[in-house]
């Protein structure tokens, strides 16, 4: 009766130590085994884990603190290492008689010890449970065998959550690591980014101090009066500096896009109307030359999320490749509307389409796609002589695709093209 209540009293106590939560994983483990150790009269008790990638068993918990975290290789010619290597506990009442293990005889003040295996459910090793010098002198017998083995079926979760945590805990420092050096790397680049882009500005905007001289000199040879022969000369050289000076402004406007992408612009509200009817303002000089007619149909005075800038180069990259295309005496028409999304991918329920429409000769079917991208004019403009370089819608699809929007463009009846944008209105409006 004595025996029976011992053993409940153990019982009551062993799940009170699993089952707590003011307890780490460890702190389990080493009052389990301090448990354990006094039921079955053990004077020393040790619990090694395997670790599979290193072939070695790690002491995690011993009643010797000082070998905790001490190593050995798996060898079966070690008690450890023949029970994680056969699966098999072993009880030993002398080590001196069995001569499997004679070389450790003078590691133990008494001749019995246990040596218990750590199965996980798909009969992997996780580790041993070791138990020697018995209180007493006497050997251990089979019932604290039994006990020992139930003592390792429970706790074998338990440890198996231990490992799992500590491989957490490895790969956590790993990935804070790799973090943080993926961090130094990413201000490396953008500290290079941001030198390269002012570097190149600042190049390319001291070529148009000197290349604006030459066209101004070209300009006043032309005044002067040349020869006829001198004549086709000045023209052609005014033309290619006009045609360099006009892919430097580009290059320029592509610099800045670029760098407000590498720097990441958030979206904000952008009253849209405001900023077309400037753009149309600043145009509208390049439009009289051309005897042209500019329809504004524009009328929502709508916010969109974007960046005033970007938007405003936008507008008049639009605007001013519209009055290139269409003809002398042509005419230009600006509209916009507005309707609810039905994509749930969009950042907003509302969309606002922006277009431009001019009445020029139109855009082939085999270049609606590739138009914007850099560099491609289609035959038919490169053919009438109009001056450009490929790089406008380019640069306003790259503005678009910042605020998730949409270009494209679609056919005029009789004839002509409207570019179409897509661009979201924010919720309070």
């Amino acid at each position: 009766m004595e025996q029976s209540n011992g053993i409940e009293q153990f019982l009551r106590s062993m799940m009170a130590i699993l089952a707590s939560r003011a307890m780490s994983a460890a702190e389990k483990l080493h009052c389990g085994g301090m448990l354990i150790q006094t039921r079955i009269k053990s004077r020393n008790a040790s619990v090694m884990l395997f670790d599979e990638d290193k072939l070695e068993l790690k002491v995690v918990a011993a009643s010797r603190k000082e070998i905790v975290g001490l190593t050995q290789p798996l060898s079966p010619e070690s008690i450890s290492g023949y029970v994680c290597t056969h699966k098999v506990p072993l009880l030993i009442e002398d080590i001196e008689t069995d001569h499997r293990f004679c070389c450790r005889n003078g590691n133990y003040k008494t001749k019995s010890l246990i040596s218990v295996p750590l199965l996980s459910e798909q009969d992997r090793v996780i580790g041993v449970i070791n138990v020697s010098d018995k209180e007493g002198g006497g050997p251990f017998t089979k019932s604290d065998l039994s006990a020992l083995l139930e003592y390792a079926g429970w706790i074998t979760p338990l440890i198996e959550s231990l490992a799992m945590f500590e491989r957490l805990e490895a790969e956590k420092e790993r990935y804070q690591e790799l973090a943080q050096e993926l961090e130094i790397k990413q201000k490396e680049l953008i500290i290079a980014s941001t030198e390269r882009s002012e570097l190149v500005q600042m190049v390319v905007h001291d070529f148009k101090s000197p290349l604006s001289a030459v066209i101004s000199n070209m300009d006043l040879l032309s005044y002067l009066g040349p020869s006829e022969s001198q004549k086709p000369i000045i023209e052609t050289a005014f033309k290619g500096a006009s045609k360099l000076l006009e892919m430097i402004d580009e290059f320029l406007h592509i610099a800045r896009v670029d760098e407000c992408q590498e720097r990441g612009v958030i979206p904000c509200p952008v009253s849209f109307l405001p900023l077309v009817h400037e753009q149309i303002e600043d145009l509208m000089p390049l439009a009289r030359e051309k005897n042209m007619t500019i329809e504004n149909l524009c009328e929502l005075d709508v916010q969109v999320l974007g960046d005033p800038m970007l938007l405003g180069h936008l507008v008049q990259n639009l605007i001013s490749n519209a009055i290139k295309y269409t003809p002398v005496n042509g005419r230009i028409r600006i509209g916009m509307g507005t309707w609810e999304s039905r994509r749930t991918a969009d950042p907003t329920h509302t969309v606002l389409k922006f277009w431009v429409e001019d009445d020029g000769e139109g855009i082939e079917d085999r270049y609606k796609e590739s138009i914007f991208d850099k560099f491609v004019r289609t035959e038919k403009s490169v053919e009438s002589g109009i001056k450009g370089t490929g790089i406008g819608l380019f640069i306003c699809r790259k503005i678009v695709n910042m605020f998730q929007g949409k270009i494209w463009v679609e056919d005029v009846t009789p004839h002509g093209s409207r570019f179409c944008v897509i661009l979201f209105i924010p919720e309070e409006n």
